[in-house]
């Protein structure tokens, strides 16, 4: 049995003391921030839209050459492949 983790589990603690503000912490559905290419991304594109760390998340990915859904982008290995999403903030 695999244990699942949580997106801000996987952030390092000491590139930014900010991510315990993150939206995501302690998301319920960890398995829609790693989206197959045919499912959508608006769920983890929503979180992030709420995020006030979105942009250092989207930063953090690039630098770190991370794979999935981050500050609302969708990355492999550090470059995105998907987004913007447009997404309805109300």
């Amino acid at each position: 049995m695999t244990a699942m983790t949580a997106l801000t589990d996987l952030l390092s603690a000491s590139t930014d003391n900010r991510w315990e503000e993150a939206a995501c912490r302690g998301d319920a559905h960890p398995d829609r921030w790693f989206p197959d290419p045919s499912e959508s991304l608006d769920y983890a594109a929503h979180v992030c839209a709420h995020c006030p760390i979105k942009d250092a998340c989207a930063e953090y990915a690039a630098a770190t050459r991370q794979s999935g859904v981050w500050g609302g982008l969708e990355y492999r290995r550090g470059t995105v492949v998907r987004g913007p999403v447009a997404v309805d903030c109300d």
